[in-house]
């Protein structure tokens, strides 16, 4: 049995891609035992049977270096870890560091190097649209109000307001991009990057490179609603070869490595495709790939293995991808003990009231 451990386990109202990771790994042929990394004791992944076998508590990656290896060295003494599949943004730089150590103790995982992730940041996005032959949005790297204030009065209005790593708003008037500027910042820091605001509708593909320059599959969706937060509600699975061939051009500069979802958005006046973000590992809304044929999660880690994988982008369109909340019931004790002890062996059977 495989053993893979999987972070990104805050399947909440802004959710990350690692519930979704291990529910498309539970649903393969392969048997695989799930660990789940997570940063908080509230993260709703570690209470969920079926999908998260055990869960660890983790240090935050802004931490002190040593306390987040010897905490992994840690679980890998326990579980014999196989691979580790990063999920959030703002860690992967962390494992990119810690990669050799980690493949020394005999851990495999698919990410890209530093210079590939710099690469696809939001402030480089004009050149890498223009090196793959695609249009972007123009932007302003922001610091200060003043900053910001010269970015609105070039930009116009409305305008997009990005934080570094997550969270886009759309700002109708100069106070309110104020407002979404401070409150970013306030969570992740600078830079805070102005936008200009094209009306389109938004696209993504997800896909998984090999570092050679090809892929593992790609699959493409046109999102249908968002959250406030600018995630993904509900989608459709489309076929678009013009997608599929901007992800392949995307691929073949940059020889990317693992998992990534490239963000477009197609003009309603041009119907050219504008380049709006590159995220450097599998959306929240990955299943939804599994779940229509192309198994990602599966083929990565069968990538690492050395086993048998497809590369075929073979699925349906025209699937429609629903979100909805549940309510996990269980017992206080799995609480105390995550909280206490730093990990949860999760049971097979769920708890009623």
């Amino acid at each position: 049995m495989l053993k893979i451990a999987v972070s990104g386990i805050n399947a909440v109202d802004n959710p990350g891609p690692g519930t979704g990771i291990m529910r498309a790994l539970k649903e393969s042929p392969l048997a695989v035992r799930t660990i789940g990394l997570a940063y908080d004791a509230m993260e709703p992944g570690i209470y969920m049977d079926g999908i998260v076998d055990k869960s660890y508590i983790i240090p935050y990656p802004s931490g002190e270096r040593k306390s987040f290896t010897t905490r992994l060295k840690y679980i890998h003494s326990m579980e014999k870890l196989d691979i580790i599949i990063p999920a959030l943004d703002a860690e992967l730089p962390v494992f990119m560091d810690i990669a050799t150590e980690l493949e020394s103790w005999g851990i495999k995982m698919l990410i890209p190097d530093r210079h590939k992730f710099n690469l696809r940041q939001k402030m480089e996005l004009n050149k890498l649209a223009d090196a793959i032959d695609i249009k972007s949005p123009r932007y302003f790297s922001c610091t200060s109000y003043d900053d910001l204030h010269r970015a609105v009065n070039d930009l116009g209005l409305p305008c997009m307001i990005k934080g570094p790593f997550y969270e886009a708003f759309k700002a109708v008037s100069l106070s309110e991009a104020e407002g979404f500027f401070i409150r970013i910042a306030n969570k992740w820091g600078y830079p805070i990057i102005a936008q200009q605001f094209i009306q389109g509708e938004e696209y993504d593909v997800v896909g998984c490179g090999d570092g050679e320059g090809g892929h593992l599959g790609l699959f493409a969706i046109k999102k249908m609603t968002t959250t406030s937060l600018g995630k993904v509600w509900n989608a459709i699975s489309i076929k678009n070869e013009e997608l599929h061939q901007t992800a392949d051009r995307l691929l073949t500069f940059l020889k990317w490595r693992g998992g990534f979802e490239l963000e477009v958005l197609i003009d309603h006046q041009t119907q050219a495709i504008n380049l709006i973000e590159i995220n450097p590992r599998f959306p929240a809304w990955v299943y939804m790939s599994a779940a229509c044929g192309v198994n990602l999660p599966e083929r990565l880690v069968r990538f690492l293995m050395g086993m048998d994988y497809e590369r075929t982008s073979d699925y349906r369109s025209g699937r429609i991808m629903i979100r909805y909340t549940n309510e996990i019931i269980k017992d206080i004790k799995d609480f105390e003990n995550i909280s206490s002890l730093g990990e949860l062996e999760n049971n097979i059977e769920e708890e009623t009231c």
